[in-house]
């Protein structure tokens, strides 16, 4: 029996236990490095190890990175658009508020005056008053502005050397829109008076030489270099370096609001669109000035000849009708000569592609002051639509 013993070592067949060594094989623990997946989400350690299937959260690609350094450019692009169409909001505001004022001034002046006059006498006093007063306010404000914000004088106001012969071409051309916007004015206002609204405004009998040049100085000679200086000088300055395009949209809009009736309202921006476009194209406010005074110059030519009995109505309607035709086929040729001489005659470059030009027009419009300048001038167009029916 005692021969059991010595074959007792056999039991190491109970090698069942170190092949449970299957445990240590658990401890293949250290294998589990695999789970490496922790050092790549070290990148995002708010991210706990039990999402590790989440890589779109994963690292930042090269591509990731520039689209938000782009997104945050636009952003911050926006919100300089944004805070430069508020601070032009209220100018144009204030360019109102004074005009209002200056007219309620002159009424008050001329009632306690206790002066006897007739219509046409009381219009060209008020004309002289507010005329002039308001343009050398308009252009004060337009000024202090410029002063307070310390803008470029010569980026904002530019008056670049231009051939005489070009001016020329480009004042015919812009002076031929012109009237042609005016007799599309005349069209809309025979349509108004159809409905008895009769649209007084500029109409002001001239009974004495003192009366001409005051139209003359009120109507074609200061606003010519007033409104310029503010419509084409400051408004389209301050957004010319966002997009050349959006400065000329805006300031022609803004020019016609300004105007504050809705039968003038198609000629202003017409005309704001032609005069923006010319200084764009020449980086000068020249041609604006000059086409200014040449297109309300005519008209106050008109009443004056019609009102002094110089000419019929017929007539005087007859000059002002060949002055059309003739700067009309004069503005074709110089059109086709300017064209064939520079490609880019017809075209306007957007700007910086930072944002769309969508984007800026709705970034622009949608500013809180803007938003109140064209509810206030809307307002007030219909305020003189019905006080002239």
């Amino acid at each position: 029996m005692q021969y059991y013993y010595p074959q007792q070592p056999q039991q190491p067949q109970q090698t069942a236990y170190p092949q449970q060594a299957a445990y240590p094989q658990q401890a293949t623990y250290p294998q589990q490095p695999q789970q490496t997946a922790y050092p790549q989400q070290a990148a995002y350690p708010i991210q706990p190890a039990g999402y590790p299937q989440q890589p779109l959260a994963a690292p930042m690609t090269q591509q990731d990175d520039e689209q938000q350094r782009k997104q945050f450019e636009a952003q911050q692009y926006k919100r300089s658009l944004r805070r430069t169409a508020n601070t032009l909001g209220g100018l144009l505001l204030a360019f109102f508020g004074s005009e209002l004022v200056v007219s309620i001034i002159t009424v008050a002046v001329i009632y306690m005056s206790g002066v006897s006059m007739d219509v046409s006498e009381t219009d060209a006093l008020s004309l002289l008053e507010s005329g002039v007063i308001s343009s050398i306010v308009f252009f004060l404000i337009a000024l202090i502005y410029c002063l307070i914000r310390k803008v470029n004088f010569a980026y904002t106001f530019p008056f670049d050397k231009i051939g005489g012969a070009k001016l020329a071409k480009l004042c015919v051309i812009g002076l031929s829109f012109s009237l042609m916007s005016n007799y599309i004015v005349d069209l809309i206002g025979n349509t108004f008076g159809l409905f008895g609204i009769e649209n007084s405004g500029g109409n002001v009998e001239v009974g004495s030489n003192p009366s001409v040049i005051v139209y003359f100085l009120t109507v074609a000679i200061l606003p010519a270099f007033a409104e310029e200086f503010a419509f084409r000088g400051v408004i389209m300055g301050a957004l010319k370096p966002y997009s050349p395009a959006l400065a000329i949209v805006i300031s022609s809009a803004a020019f016609a609001l300004m105007h504050g009736n809705f039968v003038q309202l198609p000629f202003t921006f017409c005309c704001g669109l032609v005069f923006a476009y010319m200084d764009i194209k020449t980086n000068s406010l020249l041609p604006s000035i000059i086409i200014h005074f040449l297109n309300n110059g005519l008209s106050v030519l008109a009443d004056v000849l019609l009102s002094y009995g110089i000419l019929s109505e017929f007539m005087t309607n007859a000059l002002y009708g060949a002055i059309f035709v003739v700067t009309g086929i004069l503005a074709f040729i110089f059109l086709k000569q300017m064209a064939r001489n520079d490609k880019d005659f017809f075209r306007i470059k957007d700007g910086n592609d930072v944002i769309s030009y969508k984007e800026k027009v709705k970034t622009t419009v949608s500013s809180p002051t803007m938003i109140i300048f064209t509810a206030v001038m809307l307002s007030y167009c219909v305020y003189y639509l019905t006080s002239m029916a």
